[in-house]
């Protein structure tokens, strides 16, 4: 019995012996450093990279943070034009005279703007034939006028072409000596009177009617904003879309690059034909193309200083650097441009150094956009309406 204890008493004193030298051959572990007050780092984890946006989002957004608005900025302000054309003959004084020329760049200006977004109602209504077509014809406008005692809205709409409706037309009546105006404006029954408030008149229902077919409110009902953003049961594909919005762009700038200003200058080795440039004497063509660049530069960011989400979103999430480049194109175009003074059909005689430089931004625009931009997203540009004609 006494072996028995003995033998066990041992056997807790071994076992005692290797826990005590486990332990003793293990030192104890250092102690960890207090994270220093302060350090960001180490007080939160950091936060992963944000999902780049779908294709979806950014339609959707441009849709409801560009497009809309957008035409519904030109509708207002074709509204205000159509106001102040009547206020003007109705009493025509000097006073009216400017407020109304004033309307008319103030409409000229978002509608220059949009054109980067001319797909959809504004292509499927013609608008373009009754709101602003150029250039226009002087000698066709003046033969009508006459010869007519009357002329209203529907008879621009049915008879007259292109080229003697719109804001240029506009331009034509406006624009002249101002006594020479008032005199022909204060005349009874004035049929130049007749003729502006007739142009005003459609210039009003065509852009209200583009808008109301964005967004619905039209007699069917239909909205094109849903078809085109992919939000309706009956959408465009939304790899159509987004080709429509980077396509439309890709065209405006050769536009804008080659059959403008590079053909005015002539550069590539074609001649000269400063008679490209088209505008009438409210000077307003290099207003015109910073604007077109501007609506270009909304596409693509989204809006005014990135307010939605634009064609940029999509390019960043791919590649930073192409988006880099692509908007400094943007900035250097932009400085290019501002550096010319009205009439740009004068700036090209007067200062070619700075209309050539302006002429090397653009193309250096056009062709980031038209390679980096389109391979990048793979779009298909195909063939557009607004290229080559009216702009």
């Amino acid at each position: 019995m006494i072996r028995i204890i003995t033998i066990s008493i041992v056997a807790i004193l071994l076992q005692l012996l290797v826990v005590l030298g486990c332990e003793a051959g293990n030192p104890p572990a250092a102690a960890q450093p207090e994270a220093p007050v302060g350090d960001v780092a180490a007080e939160a984890p950091i936060e992963p990279a944000a999902k780049p946006p779908s294709r979806s989002e950014v339609l959707v957004s441009a849709t409801d943070d560009l497009i809309v608005p957008r035409f519904r900025e030109v509708a207002q302000e074709m509204g205000l034009l159509q106001t102040s054309l009547n206020a003007l003959c109705d009493n025509p004084t000097q006073q009216r005279l400017g407020e109304a020329r004033e309307a008319w760049r103030n409409a000229r200006a978002p509608w220059m703007r949009s054109q980067a977004i001319w797909f959809g109602p504004i292509m499927d209504r013609r608008s373009r034939s009754y709101m602003d077509w150029a250039p226009i014809e002087p000698e066709r406008i003046e033969k009508m006028l006459e010869k007519r005692d009357s002329v209203d809205a529907e008879y621009i709409r049915e008879f007259l072409a292109s080229t003697q409706r719109g804001l240029g037309a506009v331009e034509y009546v406006l624009f002249d000596d101002d006594a020479a105006v008032l005199r022909e404006l204060g005349q009874p029954d004035s049929i130049r009177c007749q003729y502006l408030v007739a142009l005003g008149g459609i210039v009003a229902e065509e852009s209200a009617g583009a808008l109301a077919d964005w967004t619905g409110d039209n007699a069917k009902g239909i909205s094109y904003a849903t078809f085109f953003n992919g939000t309706a049961s009956d959408s465009l594909l939304g790899k159509s879309a987004l080709n429509e919005l980077v396509r439309t762009s890709v065209f405006m700038s050769r536009t804008i690059t080659d059959m403008r200003l590079g053909k005015a200058l002539g550069v590539d080795g074609v001649d000269a034909d400063p008679s490209v440039i088209t505008g009438g004497d409210g000077n307003s063509s290099v207003a015109d193309m910073r604007n077109q660049v501007l609506g270009m530069q909304d596409v693509y960011l989204g809006g005014e200083m990135d307010a939605g989400m634009g064609v940029s979103a999509l390019v960043r999430g791919l590649s930073k650097e192409t988006d880099d480049r692509m908007r400094e194109a943007f900035v250097n175009a932009l400085e290019a441009i501002d550096g010319l003074d009205e009439p740009l059909s004068a700036a090209i005689r007067d200062n070619p150094e700075a209309a050539l430089e302006a002429h090397r931004a653009l193309k250096h625009l056009q062709l980031t956009l038209s390679t980096d931009i389109v391979s990048l997203l793979d779009v298909t540009v195909g063939f557009a309406d607004t290229d080559g004609d009216g702009g």
